[in-house]
């Protein structure tokens, strides 16, 4: 099972979000099936999955004829650092994933596709980041976003901070970027 670090641009827009508040701890997968694997960036040196885990935050209230695409592409977040300190990813591990996301929002398009119950999750060295679509309804975001939440968590949520990794949370709950050690 994979702990997974969130961090993600918060959308304040949402209409019929049925989600489930995170709290500002970490998330773990449970239970957790490999749906496909790919990789990214220049390189292919970072690892990025579409996982299924049993325990996604709201999932048991969501009905498929509820689902719609909805774009939360440039939309806000709030950040939350995992305390106590200790364990926290290295912030240039995290670095080569925010770059490879770049590379790829440069090279592929700046949108993907979020499917309600499956998180995109991506791991390079000590750093992990996943992204959860917690609405009833499948997003679209954009890689430079994600990108900018994983270089700002990395980096700001450190033993300095009293910290050790963290996330970033839609305002409205529909999602969530988390960022973390493997």
């Amino acid at each position: 099972m994979k702990f997974l670090a969130l961090i993600a641009a918060l959308s304040t827009f949402a209409v019929g979000v049925s989600a489930t508040a995170i709290p500002s701890t970490p998330f773990v997968c449970e239970n957790e099936k490999v749906l496909s694997t790919y990789t990214i960036g220049k390189n292919n040196e970072v690892e990025a999955q579409v996982v299924s885990c049993s325990n996604l935050p709201g999932l048991a209230s969501r009905s498929v004829a509820q689902k719609r695409q909805t774009n939360v592409c440039g939309n806000t977040c709030n950040t939350n650092c995992f305390t106590p300190s200790g364990g926290g990813p290295n912030p240039y591990d995290c670095q080569v994933i925010s770059d490879a996301l770049l590379y790829d929002n440069q090279n592929i398009g700046t949108l993907f596709n979020i499917t309600v119950g499956t998180p995109i999750y991506m791991q390079y060295a000590s750093c992990e980041t996943f992204f959860v679509n917690q609405a009833t309804y499948n997003e679209t975001y954009c890689r430079n976003d994600w990108s900018s939440v994983v270089e700002y968590v990395a980096f700001n949520c450190q033993s300095q901070q009293n910290a050790h990794g963290g996330n970033c949370v839609a305002s409205d709950q529909s999602w969530f970027i988390q960022v973390q050690a493997t």
